[in-house]
């Protein structure tokens, strides 16, 4: 169970001629935000114009999450907060688009568990899943929980079997480490299990080339541009993860078509023709 602040109150002096400012970050499929206050009434005004752009990306991974630190005092103004709730339904009117925020207010920060209860109800008011921590780490782990996600699209079924159990269990291995990807939840575990995928890949189609050889397979040649073009796409998935741009629709596409029709079609016919070989 995560750690959930304590709300009680706290007596601050603010200064009130102290600038807020918001700062993003994408890291995999979650937006970390480093607020700096007190905001005073800008807090709307210290978003970064860009975070339009940033939401684009994170909704095109799939379930995301964003973690917002405030740091050294989290004081705004009732106006501020009326407004900033006003943003975030503005903001999050697609549900598709809403992530699960987890507010993190250490207690060195000045006016945090005042003003905690009042951030909470900004986002909640908005729809948005929402819980209160005193440490990032705990946060982080309340965050990646909740945006775990499977596609029902990468899902090996029996059907997929094309009747070599060689090659049925690598084709099932593809699946399973493409699930890998559309899974993971930050760039390091993005990058870490396409490279997983991608080196299987490339060790399959070594194993399916090397058996063609062997038995002289006479559509080699189309089979191997083939894999030379599935290798090339994999390629851009780990290019875009490189720059957080992964789409999770292109990778299950991916899978669902160009590697489902490579097995259908070409691999269930290396299948036909090596249950004729001596």
């Amino acid at each position: 169970m995560p750690k959930l602040l304590n709300v009680t109150d706290l007596s601050h002096a603010t200064d009130h001629r102290a600038k807020g400012e918001v700062v993003y970050r994408i890291e995999g499929r979650v937006l970390r935000t480093n607020a700096t206050g007190p905001f005073n009434s800008e807090l709307v005004a210290a978003i970064p114009h860009d975070i339009n752009d940033l939401l684009i990306k994170l909704t095109q991974q799939g379930k995301w999450g964003q973690i917002v630190t405030f740091e050294r005092n989290a004081y705004t103004t009732p106006a501020g907060l009326a407004e900033f709730t006003e943003y975030l339904k503005s903001r999050y009117q697609n549900s598709v688009s809403k992530p699960v925020t987890a507010l993190v207010f250490g207690p060195q920060v000045a006016h945090g568990r005042e003003m905690a209860p009042d951030y909470f109800k900004c986002y909640d008011q908005a729809g948005v899943e929402c819980c209160i921590f005193e440490d990032f780490s705990t946060a982080q782990v309340w965050v990646k929980s909740k945006i775990r996600q499977i596609s029902e699209v990468i899902q090996w079924r029996e059907a997929y079997k094309i009747g070599d159990a060689a090659i049925d269990e690598q084709h099932q291995e593809l699946f399973l480490r493409a699930g890998d990807v559309i899974a993971a939840t930050n760039r390091e575990s993005q990058t870490l299990s396409s490279l997983r995928l991608y080196q299987f890949m490339r060790s399959h189609f070594s194993h399916e080339e090397e058996l063609m050889y062997r038995i002289g397979y006479p559509e080699i040649k189309a089979h191997i541009e083939q894999h030379t073009a599935l290798t090339v796409r994999l390629k851009a998935f780990l290019k875009n993860i490189s720059n957080d741009n992964l789409i999770k629709a292109e990778l299950e596409d991916f899978i669902a078509h160009w590697l489902l029709d490579h097995i259908g079609m070409v691999d269930s016919k290396l299948a036909a023709y090596l249950k004729h070989q001596p």
